[in-house]
């Protein structure tokens, strides 16, 4: 028969266990305010998906991010908000990776807002598993990154205005065609010439003489260091499509090795001279002569 005491002894155990229980469940509820704070301050979307992807938790941030309260995006899946070819893409991705039970991070993807826009998040998930190992889901966050991607988008469109610009100053450079008198224009030659520039020197030339009805255009080679065959191919091409336009070339300050391919090319009908004062003082005589 148990005593005042045995009774006593129960009474007391009761009552600690009642209130270890009512400070865990205290901690419990501490734990889970704090939790709803961070989620609704932070600036990330958190969600949660089960095992099909269907959304079973959404914090408040989507409103912000796609238009939606919380609700109506409960009982959907993220594919849900993706246009369908980005659906299509995504879940081409992510099926080996679900199948793996593996996390995720920094998945960019496109979603649609609930006025029509087109918004870019980045989605990181780690999988959830409960006390049996069963897989029973993912947990993560949404970042909306829709300006960092217009930013980069604007960044890459003026970096390739920018190469474009620089292009074609180097362009300009290689191939500068100066008019000296009326229907008299000279492309001095500075540096070595491969294939692309010359026939670049060949687009220039001809354009010149076309825009400005040139009687003339001198090439002066007097910086020329170096030009292969192929090089001067393309010069005597520039020559003949000159004449065909109605221009005469000149070629002034051939140096011997540029004289030495010249006749191994049997290049001939071109009229050349020692330097460009005395190319230009023909030129500009031809034209008053005329």
């Amino acid at each position: 028969m148990p005593t005042d005491t045995d009774v006593a002894f129960r009474v007391d155990d009761t009552t600690s266990e009642l209130a270890r229980l009512r400070e865990e469940n205290r901690r419990l509820r501490e734990d889970q305010r704090r939790l709803v704070m961070l989620v609704e301050v932070t600036n990330d979307w958190v969600w949660e998906v089960d095992a099909n992807a269907v959304y079973t938790f959404v914090s408040p941030r989507i409103r912000d991010f796609l238009g939606y309260e919380p609700e109506e995006a409960l009982g959907k899946t993220p594919f849900d908000f993706m246009p369908p070819d980005e659906a299509a893409r995504v879940g081409a991705f992510l099926g080996p990776i679900i199948a793996a039970r593996a996390p995720f991070k920094d998945l960019e993807n496109v979603n649609l807002h609930k006025d029509g826009r087109r918004v870019v998040l980045e989605t990181s998930g780690v999988p959830l598993f409960d006390e049996a190992g069963v897989h029973t889901g993912y947990r993560g966050v949404d970042r909306d990154i829709t300006m960092r991607k217009v930013a980069e988008s604007e960044r890459a469109r003026m970096q390739e205005e920018i190469i474009r610009a620089q292009e074609s100053m180097l362009e300009e450079l290689e191939t500068p065609l100066l008019p000296v008198g009326e229907g008299v224009l000279v492309m001095p030659l500075i540096g070595s010439v491969d294939k692309r520039r010359a026939a670049r020197i060949v687009d220039a030339l001809l354009a010149g003489v076309s825009t400005r009805a040139a009687t003339f255009a001198i090439i002066d080679l007097t910086g020329l260091r170096a030009a292969d065959h192929a090089v001067m191919g393309l010069l005597c091409e520039a020559v003949r499509g000159a004449r065909l336009l109605g221009a005469e070339v000149l070629l002034t300050g051939v140096r011997p090795e540029v004289a030495r391919t010249m006749v191994e090319l049997d290049v001939g009908g071109m009229r050349t001279l020692s330097t460009l004062a005395r190319g230009i003082t023909f030129a500009l005589g031809a034209q008053k002569r005329r």
